[in-house]
């Protein structure tokens, strides 16, 4: 099997808003069938993320969203959307595990987009195209969110979320976008789809 390819960039945000707004267009921008492998240690805002992208798929109410750790899953529909959420954290078994439990079914779900945090647990099982982000904490209220392609059609949805997100200024104005109206997926590419 090949390397993946790993292009995309590195987003300084201001913890948990600018998180949730990366989040909410990533969510806009998302095609079905995609895997976002959402990685970071506990704490680090990893739902946080998912809140926003669940807002800008779904349109759902960001509080809706809790971390799956204790369940393993979360399923969440908006009209013929659906986001999963899955929390691999307690997983020990690996991609058989994962396999065996019915998890994987979700990967397999082509109109799903699917979070998933700890992949670094079940690895082997994930698809080679997806979206990784890595979240760590620099300070308290600063996080670091390194953005990776592994594949064409993530590359696609990255260079969309530069387009819109690249840098925190473009970030904080489409969070004052968002404010005064919903996030719009209108000038994405068509490839997304």
């Amino acid at each position: 099997m090949n390397q993946p390819l790993k292009a995309g960039y590195t987003l300084e945000t201001g913890a948990m808003p600018e998180t949730e707004a990366l989040g909410a267009i990533a969510g806009a921008l998302a095609p079905a069938g995609m895997l976002f492998a959402l990685r970071g240690e506990l704490g680090a805002g990893k739902t946080v993320f998912v809140r926003g992208l669940a807002r800008g798929l779904l349109g759902k109410d960001e509080a809706a969203v809790t971390s799956p750790t204790y369940v393993l899953l979360h399923v969440y529909k908006g009209g013929a959307k659906t986001l999963y959420h899955i929390d691999v954290y307690r997983m020990k078994g690996g991609g058989e595990e994962f396999e065996s439990s019915g998890l994987a079914e979700c990967l397999a779900d082509a109109a799903g987009v699917v979070c998933l945090e700890w992949p670094e647990r079940v690895e082997a099982v994930l698809p080679e195209d997806r979206v990784e982000i890595e979240i760590e904490h620099a300070d308290p209220t600063v996080r670091n969110l390194r953005v990776m392609a592994t594949g064409p059609r993530s590359a696609v949805l990255v260079q969309a979320m530069i387009a819109q997100a690249g840098n925190r200024e473009r970030l904080r104005a489409s969070m004052e976008a968002e404010a005064a109206g919903p996030i719009s997926a209108a000038g994405s590419p068509p490839s997304l789809s």
